[in-house]
């Protein structure tokens, strides 16, 4: 193999193994788009933090969520007065949450 190759591999190879540290919040991750989007997000590697907020439910999603296989730590905030704890040094924040449909 010429060098170009072998350095066009070795920066290919370092591509995949590159580790990022995002925290990343999902506002409204109670709801039926935000849990498996939760659940999308636990899975992504260059998620190392995941805080779901929502005014009830989260616990829940978050202790199910813990249970994948991923080194993505995950926490549950629920209610107005732990939104900022959620919010805290975040890198993005994701809303999916909307006004709940009258049956």
């Amino acid at each position: 193999a010429n060098t170009t190759q072998v350095s066009a591999r070795r920066s290919a190879r370092a591509a995949m193994t590159t580790t990022s540290e995002y925290k990343v919040a999902v506002l409204g991750a109670g709801g039926g788009i935000g849990q498996p989007l939760s659940m999308l997000l636990k899975m992504n590697p260059l998620i190392s933090d995941l805080r779901l907020f929502d005014l009830r439910g989260t616990l829940g999603v978050a202790a199910d969520l813990s249970h994948t296989n991923t080194t993505c730590q995950v926490r549950g905030f629920e209610g107005d007065e732990q939104l900022a704890d959620a919010l805290k040094g975040c890198d993005l924040v994701i809303i999916p949450a909307g006004v709940p449909r009258k049956p």
